[in-house]
């Protein structure tokens, strides 16, 4: 019983790689959502590691890519998805140490700019807010709404 258990948590755990990379983390808590028993996700995981098919370092890399690609945000967001997502401090840190916040951060406004409606004071309000929330640091939004409104 013991190994098809194991064996049904390690096939799982190659589909959902096979999607997309995932955390640690977020294996063992999709394998926890299906009932799998600890030793079940234990020998998964020890598998997965062997493989080389599991890396939290990699993952975050890859993370923090594909955001400034599809969806530019702030260290500030960045850093708290990726605790979420179970990354160690000390990786975050690495990884968020080369990001460039303000050309991010320039990059997302841009594109938000042009459906913004209404004055300047408006849009430079709405922007504002906009990249707040996508966890820009106030220092990269004024400089980035002086360099779009010095325009």
């Amino acid at each position: 019983m013991a190994d098809t258990d194991d064996k049904k948590a390690f096939d799982l755990a190659i589909r959902l790689l096979g999607e997309r990379e995932h955390s640690r983390k977020e294996i063992i808590t999709k394998l926890e959502r299906r009932k799998f028993s600890e030793a079940a996700i234990d020998k998964t995981l020890e598998r997965l590691d062997q493989l080389g098919l599991i890396d939290d370092r990699s993952f975050a890399e890859h993370f923090v890519g594909s955001r400034s690609r599809k969806k530019p945000s702030g260290k500030y967001k960045l850093r708290y998805e990726l605790f979420q997502k179970g990354i160690s401090e000390t990786i975050i840190d690495e990884i968020l140490s080369d990001y460039d916040s303000s050309a991010h951060c320039l990059d997302a406004a841009m594109k938000k700019f042009p459906f913004l409606k209404g004055d300047d004071h408006y849009k430079r309000k709405k922007l504002y807010a906009f990249l707040a929330n996508r966890g820009f640091d106030s220092h990269s939004i004024r400089e980035t709404l002086d360099q779009i409104f010095r325009s």
